[in-house]
C-alpha cells in the first residue's frame, strides 16, 4: 500500500504524462535512456531516463518541495508507477485515440513556444541601460499630466433632501466635522468628522472622484454628490502632487513592461512574415 503522500503526489504529476509518454513515439536513438543517457530504473525493460527524473524534480522543487533523499525515492517510486500506467495506456492503444492525438499536439505546441520565448529573452532581455532610459521616459510623460491626491471630508446620508439642508448649514457657518459626527451614515469617517485618508481621484466611485477634481482646496460641493452609497457633501482639505516612484521600487515593473513590449513586436514582425491563409469558417464539430 502507498501512503496518501504518494497518491497525492502521482495525481498532482499526471497532468504532464502525455507528454512524457509522447517519449514513445520518437525513434529508439531520440530516447535519452538509448542514447546512453543514465536510467532510474526499468518497468518491463523499458527504462525510466534521468531526464526525466531531473524534470521532474526541478519542477517540485521549484513549488517549495525540499529536495532530500527521501523525496528522491519517493519521486523515483512514483515515475515507476507512471511508468506502468503509460505501458497499461499504450497497451489499451489510448494513444491512438483522437482526443489524445489532440491533446498532445496542443502540449507540444506550448512546450515549444514556452522554450522559444526562454530562448527569445536570453537574447533579448532589457539592459540596465534601457530599462532606466525607459523609466526617464515615462518619469517625463507623467510630468506633463502631474497627478494629484486629495485630503477630502465626507458627510453620507440618505436622502438627496438632508444633504442639501446639511449644504445650506455650512454656508450660515456651521462646522463640518460636527455636521459629520451627528448625521452622516459612514461608519469608517463619521467618528473622525467624515475625514478621508490621502487619496486620487480614481480611488473613490466615479461621480465622488468627478466631484474632487473641480474642488480647490477649502471648497464643498454646492449640490449633493450621488453614489451607490447616497447623497455625499464633500469637502476638499487639501491637495498635493503625486510624488512619482523611485528607479529602485520600479525597476522591475519597467522591465516587465519593455519584456512585454519586445515579445509583442517579435510575434506581431512572425505573422507579417508569415503566410497565412484561412481555410474556410470555423465550425464546431
Amino acid at each position: 500500500m502507498h501512503s496518501l503522500r504518494f497518491i497525492l503526489l502521482l495525481g498532482a504529476l499526471l497532468a504532464p504524462l502525455a507528454v512524457l509518454a509522447a517519449e514513445k513515439d520518437k525513434p529508439a536513438a531520440d530516447k535519452p535512456a538509448a542514447a546512453g543517457g543514465k536510467i532510474i530504473a526499468k518497468v518491463n525493460g523499458t527504462g525510466i531516463p534521468q531526464s526525466r527524473f531531473d524534470l521532474i524534480l526541478k519542477s517540485q522543487t521549484a513549488q517549495g518541495q525540499q529536495d532530500t533523499p527521501e523525496f528522491r525515492e519517493e519521486l523515483r517510486d512514483v515515475l515507476i508507477t507512471r511508468e506502468v500506467l503509460a505501458q497499461e495506456a499504450l497497451k489499451r492503444k489510448i494513444d491512438k485515440d483522437p482526443l489524445y492525438v489532440a491533446q498532445l499536439d496542443v502540449m507540444k505546441q506550448q512546450i515549444l513556444l514556452t522554450l522559444l520565448f526562454e530562448d527569445f529573452m536570453k537574447k533579448s532581455a532589457p539592459t540596465e541601460e534601457a530599462i532606466h532610459k525607459e523609466y526617464e521616459r515615462v518619469k517625463a510623460d507623467a510630468a506633463k499630466s502631474p497627478r494629484k491626491e486629495y485630503k477630502a471630508r465626507h458627510i453620507l446620508v440618505k436622502e438627496e433632501a438632508d444633504a442639501k439642508a446639511i449644504i445650506e448649514q455650512l454656508q450660515n457657518g456651521a462646522d463640518f466635522a460636527a455636521l459629520a459626527k451627528e448625521k452622516s451614515i459612514d461608519p469608517g469617517s463619521k467618528d473622525n468628522g467624515g475625514e478621508l485618508e490621502w487619496a486620487e481621484a480614481n480611488h473613490y466611485v466615479g461621480p465622488f472622484g468627478e466631484a474632487l477634481k473641480t474642488l480647490k482646496k477649502g471648497e464643498t460641493t454646492k449640490e449633493p454628490v450621488h453614489t451607490s452609497y447616497g447623497y455625499h457633501v464633500i469637502q476638499v482639505v487639501d491637495e498635493r502632487p503625486v510624488p512619482f516612484p523611485e528607479y529602485d521600487k520600479v525597476k522591475q515593473q519597467v522591465r516587465e513592461s519593455l519584456i512585454g513590449r519586445a515579445r509583442e513586436e517579435f510575434v506581431n514582425k512572425l505573422r507579417e512574415k508569415a503566410k497565412i491563409e484561412k481555410t474556410g469558417a470555423v465550425t464546431s464539430n
